[in-house]
């Protein structure tokens, strides 16, 4: 039998999170050894986190890149996320990128603007307990590995190329030639997954093309504020809406760097698949002509992109459940990796919906198994997917319709067909309903959750 890492195993278990796998060995008290493989995302790091103080863990990091590293720019944080981050010691590290530090008193989370038009206006306003924080993907992986176990070794250049769920265990091969087997997969691999993808216990339908597309890209504070030095992007976040197209802005890294991005869509175009690469360079002539005709702020906010990139927006089709006897699915691997369209934006968009799905499935999934005693492993896996299957489709959909919303493409904005077009009082007041009345599960508690997924453990059922 294969094993990367070494160490000895005693009736082993173990877990994939892909994308940067981690292999956990975990010594129970009836001297169980699980081995628990999870990846180098934000996902599979949470979890290894969640185990830190389990100090009969070892664990084997593998990271497909040649180093660990995320790709996109900001993570907007929501109350509920924040929560699960201190619960894993990170809130220290995180408040010191906060300028204005934190509080649990009322901020202002997004202001949004009807922008589609030469005189652009604030229609509505959404506050949350502490507001929206706002980071660079990298400050957040950052964070996460400072409080990853001392024992944990990482293996870079380790791309899963097929896995072989057996009955007593599973084994994986990369492709650099290498194989282990482990007894519990948690597959952190991306939206692109392939243990998702291959598995023929989780019935997946894989990835449409969503009609939209985006320009992503940073813009350097000093640099806008030299130009522009009154531009409402400097300090808050915002949300530019219009026919089929609008752009979220938000300040990151302690305020230094303004995070971009231009979302243009294509109803029509939805379902189809995706045809070449999805992400390609772009121009700042590309990104002003696209959204020509909007109000200055936003030419403004386009022209100071040096080097944008454009982005197709793929979704994965809604999953049945994300865990079979051996296998368990992470981060985004169940949940898209960018959404948006009609749709939303998803790794760096309004809601921060994919970080913070996976920061929440790799918390539960460590926490469950660390408050694992007798029950058997199969039993942490069900449950873990009985909480959260159900959840993230939900945020799914409603992170889907948050999108209709912005692109005015929602229930009672039918006639509005024209970019520039006028919205009566009635139809402002519909997208201010629609805005404010799906983010009650920001202040939710997925401690909750957690305590649900526990005594569903607990039962054996």
């Amino acid at each position: 039998m294969a094993w990367l890492g070494g160490g000895s195993r005693k009736n082993p278990i173990s877990v994939l999170i892909h994308g940067v796998p981690h292999r956990v060995e975990i010594s129970d008290r009836d001297n169980v050894t699980v081995d628990l493989t999870f990846g180098g995302g934000i996902g599979g790091l949470t979890s290894a986190v969640a185990l830190k103080h389990c100090s009969s863990i070892e664990i084997d990091l593998y990271e497909q890149a040649t180093h660990i590293t995320e790709i996109g720019a900001g993570i907007t944080v929501w109350p509920r996320t924040w929560e699960v981050l201190k619960s894993l010691g990170l809130e220290q590290d995180l408040l010191a990128l906060l300028p204005e530090g934190h509080s649990d008193e009322p901020k202002l989370a997004f202001e949004y603007r009807l922008s589609d038009r030469k005189e652009g206006f604030t229609f509505h306003k959404v506050y949350a307990r502490g507001g929206a924080l706002c980071f660079h993907r990298q400050e957040i992986l950052a964070a996460l590995l400072k409080h990853v176990p001392e024992s944990c070794r990482i293996h870079l250049s380790h791309r899963l190329s097929r896995y072989s769920e057996e009955t007593d265990n599973v084994k994986l091969w990369f492709e650099n030639g290498k194989e282990a087997t482990c007894d519990l997969l948690v597959a952190a691999d991306g939206i692109r997954s392939v243990v998702r993808d291959s598995s023929t216990s989780i019935a997946s339908k894989g990835l449409f093309y969503t009609g939209s597309q985006c320009f992503r890209g940073l813009i350097p504070k000093e640099k806008l504020e030299k130009l522009y030095p009154d531009h409402r992007a400097l300090y808050s976040p915002i949300n530019y809406c219009g026919k089929n197209q609008h752009i979220i802005v938000y300040p990151i890294s302690g305020g230094k760097i303004i995070n971009v991005v231009a979302f243009f869509t294509r109803l029509e175009e939805e379902g189809r698949q995706w045809e070449g690469p999805g992400i390609n360079s772009a121009t700042t002539e590309d990104a002003l002509g696209q959204f020509s005709g909007w109000e200055d702020e936003v030419v403004q906010l386009l022209g100071c992109i040096e080097t944008p990139t454009r982005w197709a927006i793929q979704d994965l089709y809604p999953l049945q459940t994300y865990a079979s006897r051996r296998v368990a699915l992470v981060g985004t691997e169940n949940f898209p990796f960018i959404i948006i369209m009609a749709i939303t934006y998803i790794i760096t968009g309004e809601k921060g919906a994919g970080a913070g799905q996976a920061i929440e499935d790799g918390y539960i999934l460590g926490q469950l198994f660390l408050n694992r005693k007798s029950e058997k492993w199969e039993h942490v896996l069900q449950a873990y997917n009985f909480v959260r299957q159900p959840f993230v489709n939900m945020i799914k959909n409603m992170t889907r319709i948050q999108g209709l919303h912005y692109e005015l493409n929602s229930p009672g904005l039918d006639d509005v067909t024209n970019v520039g077009q006028e919205l009566s009082p009635e139809q402002i007041s519909l997208l201010r309903s629609g805005l404010t009345e799906n983010r009650s599960w920001w202040e939710a508690d997925a401690e909750e959750e957690l305590r649900r997924a526990i005594e569903v453990v607990r039962t054996e059922n």
